[in-house]
């Protein structure tokens, strides 16, 4: 086991993991090593690169960045904090570091590079501290590979140059699991427990933490109305799409009820994303809709415990994780079919397993979730994470459904695995142009008028 399930699953704020959270985690960890060091330091600059760069201000990463080196945490400061990081440097001309006070505007804080070549990965970021002297006492280069996770820059390596022969693997898990007479969950919680060193009672409690912070997203979502913020003025619909749901308005409503209500809670929680609220990485910010579309509305329709549907993200975690080891979840390495997709493939397996589906079953559903977005392009408009994001989110949430009803109605045999559906993803990714890869350079993102 490379990672556990909760590297994957995470709670964060939007709205993007590798260009909002990941970033905000980077300058968090700059920060506290210069207290750490106890540097004289004078003067910061952090510069953002590649794909960062490019779509960094839609994805608001240059306050995130800011948050950051405030202090802020993405899980324990209050939103409205992090969301007025930069404002809080610009009325005060600048901003503490313990107790030392560095004077200027943000714009002096965060500067862009927007060359996508020469990069250890799309999504680099260089943060410099200098003393009163100008000299560089510190400096350290990273990269958000999504997800919220980053790493130092001389670690990472390109999505196309794996070795996938030591990678994780669902055939070899799936093997196991039937010479062992385990099922994909009781493997699941031997993996935590072994990787954690911690019971299955205190994993079971983190995975209803995460549940509850999805369900408090879906709701938040679903009482939200008005325009999110950015140029686009994107209204939100999760609301008024569950009040026109809630009177039937069309026959195919009353033909696919339950379907409509797991697009409207995906809505709910991409929108909660796009306003830079609180989600969970399911596996990304930008996808983060699609698992607890499905899940809240199954645990409302099914009338399932809270215990079982937290379970089912541990579940969903072992397709996330493999695609994360095999291929990436960011999509500026891979696209969208990285991040969509592996979040349908999460929430099909999920939807799958609580339905009663077999080992074999389960793993022919995240397949078929994941294998009908390979070639997704990253292509957000203006570089927000809301066209064509949040529908997409919407739309993943119904595939994911029909998926694992297609797995249950079989035996659980199909031609394709799993784990040659992720390879795929990973050498399309490796292949697809970088103007579809969250730069904002093709696609939608330019035929927008």
């Amino acid at each position: 086991m490379k990672q556990s399930a909760f590297d994957l699953l995470k709670i964060g704020i939007g709205p993007s993991s590798s260009h909002t959270l990941g970033p905000m985690r980077m300058a968090q960890s700059f920060r506290n090593r210069l207290l750490e060091l106890e540097l004289p330091v004078h003067k910061i600059e952090v510069i953002l690169k590649g794909s960062l760069a490019l779509t960094g201000e839609g994805h608001l990463t240059p306050n995130a960045v800011i948050a950051g080196l405030l202090g802020f945490d993405p899980v324990l400061s209050d939103i409205e904090k992090i969301q007025g990081a930069t404002l809080e440097v610009e009325r005060n001309h600048g901003f503490f570091l313990g107790e030392r006070f560095l004077s200027g505007g943000a714009d002096n804080l965060v500067k862009f590079d927007k060359v996508l070549t020469g990069l250890r990965h799309p999504n680099t970021a260089h943060f410099y501290a200098y003393d009163a002297d100008g000299k560089l006492i510190l400096d350290k280069e990273c990269c958000s590979i999504g997800g919220g996770a980053w790493l130092l820059a001389d670690s990472v390596k390109p999505a196309g140059s794996r070795n996938v022969g030591e990678k994780l693997s669902s055939n070899a898990i799936l093997k196991y699991c039937q010479e062992h007479s385990l099922s994909l969950l009781d493997f699941a919680y031997a993996q935590e427990e072994c990787y954690l060193k911690i019971e299955r009672e205190e994993i079971k409690a983190k995975l209803l933490y995460l549940w509850n912070v999805m369900k408090a997203a879906v709701e938040n979502g679903l009482q939200q109305e008005g325009h999110l913020p950015g140029k686009l003025n994107v209204r939100r619909r999760a609301k008024r799409t569950r009040d026109r749901y809630m009177n039937r308005s069309s026959q195919l409503q009353k033909a696919i009820p339950t379907l409509a209500k797991a697009n409207i809670y995906a809505l709910a929680v991409s929108e909660e994303n796009a306003s830079g609220g609180r989600i969970v990485t399911a596996p990304t910010c930008g996808a983060c809709g699609v698992v607890p579309g499905v899940l809240y509305m199954l645990w409302e329709e099914l009338k399932l415990s809270e215990e079982l549907i937290a379970e089912s993200l541990l579940v969903a975690s072992l397709f996330g994780n493999i695609v994360v080891d095999r291929a990436s979840i960011s999509g500026a390495e891979v696209g969208c079919q990285g991040e969509v997709g592996t979040a349908c493939a999460m929430a099909s397996a999920a939807a799958c397993f609580l339905s009663g589906g077999t080992n074999s079953q389960i793993e022919s559903a995240a397949e078929a979730a994941l294998e009908h977005h390979l070639g997704l392009t990253c292509d957000p408009v203006m570089g927000l994470v809301q066209v064509p994001c949040i529908e997409r989110n919407a739309i993943a949430a119904g595939t994911a459904i029909n998926s694992a009803n297609l797995a249950l109605l079989g035996d659980g045999d199909h031609l394709i695995s799993f784990d040659r559906c992720v390879d795929t993803l990973r050498e399309t990714g490796t292949d697809m142009s970088d103007k579809y890869k969250e730069t904002s350079l093709g696609g939608l993102a330019t035929t927008h008028c």
